[in-house]
């Protein structure tokens, strides 16, 4: 038997006028599902919903909190999720057919494209070891042993916030990036997915339960799926759009059920050219030889040596410059930056990933350097604290204060050697192959039959982007650089992919990357 689980869905946008308060109705959107599915995560819960039907009722304003309350923490066992809604319905006081709220279009968007599913993440812990932003905010040196139950909730929403951001930003860039390659009649391959944040809870902190744990739906990106297109073939299922209150809504359903074909859609031809590549992930070393040393990797390992270039110029191409394109010419004066993302300001999801989270002003290198000195110093000082002599770890903590105190130089007083002001990105910051996806072009192959087990880099392309855990408002040379620390194995090849790199951008801008 198929089980049947249902998913409760709200929504709030702001007020803005006492005439809109006058139209606003509160509305449940209830998911019918046919499959839960939980995926192993160290970070997160993370689910895949199958959806089979969608009701959506009018629901009173008071039951909003305790519903929302009760379904968040009882998910496991009631397979039941809440968060408020709000349709404005100005024009049914004519009898007048309305557009619906802008999240149905997103989420009837999502589940096309997805073939019905959706990806259900819910933030479990922080991870302020790894996140640039919650590491350079953070400056406090408390050597409480204790643990502020609070502190560990603010902790994990920063880093929520900091992740969705990073979804949102990547993916309108993306998008923009691909619409300007269509203006142009350029032809490429298809363009690296990045994974819609159809709804995060803590979006709007007046109607949400500030204290429990931050959630949030995804599209859902199949190893078999290209946006637009079911797995089974050019085969198109409907899912049942259900208004209980109909009479009072007067939504036209049917016009949104119209528009959830997406522009990217591809015919079934084109989709079997591609096939998923599982070679990078697979085949990652746990142990390399990289900048001079034999650096172990126990939990995902590195790229191969002799493959890390390629793979790394691969990013490059399908994933760096197509953001940071869009961001550069956001950046001129004649094309000013998007106002809203998904009905969230611009500015509010970039102060989620800058340095100050009152301000979008993005990381640049002395911000790093000032992240450097913050671990050094808490470093030093649990090493002084210790009660047993480590003579390795003083020679280690000697060498970090000469790498440091280089840095600074470097900066410090030395205009000079400053490199060139470059408009800040969203950076990814661990472009790895446990973080995408990958196709393989059999367009491109001279053998009709191909062995799916070969790999062929230059077929090879990125499928999908995700995991946005460290993702920073910053300067864009941080990606590359990253990139050549994460990726790469010597010096002969991080020089010819910072070439690369500074030869694509001077080709597409006027921008010095220096």
């Amino acid at each position: 038997k198929i089980k049947h689980h249902r998913l409760s869905i709200f929504w709030n946008n702001s007020i803005s006028s006492p005439y809109e308060i006058m139209h606003l109705k509160t509305l449940v959107i209830t998911l019918d599902l046919s499959t839960v599915e939980e995926l192993p995560s160290a970070q997160q819960r993370i689910y895949v919903l199958s959806v089979a039907q969608i009701s959506i009722d009018v629901v009173a304003a008071d039951r909003i909190e305790k519903l929302q309350h009760d379904d968040i923490h009882q998910f496991q066992t009631s397979k039941r999720l809440s968060f408020p809604i709000t349709a404005n319905d100005e024009n049914n006081d004519n009898g007048a057919i309305c557009s619906p709220p802008i999240i149905l279009n997103r989420l009837m968007q999502a589940l096309h494209s997805g073939n019905h599913k959706l990806i259900l993440r819910k933030w479990k812990q922080g991870a302020r070891w790894w996140n640039l932003n919650m590491n350079h905010t953070d400056t406090s040196s408390s050597s409480s042993t204790t643990t502020d139950n609070s502190d560990n909730n603010n902790n994990t929403l920063a880093m929520a916030r900091a992740e969705v951001a990073g979804y949102r930003l990547a993916k309108l860039a993306m998008n923009h990036h691909s619409q300007q390659l269509n203006n142009h009649n350029k032809k490429r391959k298809i363009n690296a997915y990045v994974p819609d944040v159809v709804y995060f809870s803590h979006d709007d902190n007046d109607t949400v339960d500030t204290e429990g744990d931050p959630w949030a739906i995804f599209s859902y990106f199949g190893s078999n799926r290209v946006e637009g297109l079911d797995e089974d073939e050019d085969e198109e299922r409907n899912i049942d759009v259900n208004i209980i209150n109909n009479s009072t809504l007067k939504w036209d359903i049917k016009k949104v059920m119209s528009e959830t074909k997406t522009p990217q859609s591809m015919s079934s031809s084109q989709r079997n050219h591609l096939i998923e590549c599982k070679h990078y992930p697979s085949t990652m070393t746990k142990n390399r030889h990289e900048f001079g040393f034999d650096e172990p990797h126990p939990r995902h390992g590195r790229v191969p040596i002799d493959e890390c270039s390629d793979y790394a110029h691969m990013i490059l191409r399908d994933v760096v410059l197509p953001v940071q394109f869009s961001f550069f010419e956001w950046s001129s004066s004649s094309c000013p930056m998007q106002p809203s993302i998904n009905g969230v300001e611009w500015k509010h999801n970039l102060c989620a990933l800058a340095v100050d989270s009152q301000t979008s002003k993005p990381f640049q290198y002395h911000d790093m350097i000032a992240v450097y000195s913050l671990a050094l110093q808490r470093l030093s000082t649990a090493q002084q604290n210790a009660t047993i002599d480590d003579e390795r770890m003083d020679t280690l903590f000697q060498m970090m204060h000469e790498c440091v105190a280089a840095l600074e130089h470097e900066w410090d007083g030395h205009d000079d050697r400053h490199p060139p002001p470059l408009p800040a990105v969203v950076c990814h910051m661990d472009l790895q192959p446990q973080n995408l996806t990958f196709w393989h072009d059999r367009n491109n192959d001279s053998e009709k039959d191909i062995d799916v087990d070969v790999h062929v880099s230059e077929h090879c392309s990125v499928a999908s982007v995700m995991d946005y855990e460290e993702a920073a408002y910053a300067d864009p040379r941080f990606e590359v650089l990253l990139i050549c620390r994460k990726v790469l194995a010597n010096l002969e090849q991080a020089e010819g992919l910072w070439k690369s790199y500074s030869s694509s951008v001077k080709l597409q801008t006027t921008f010095d990357v220096g």
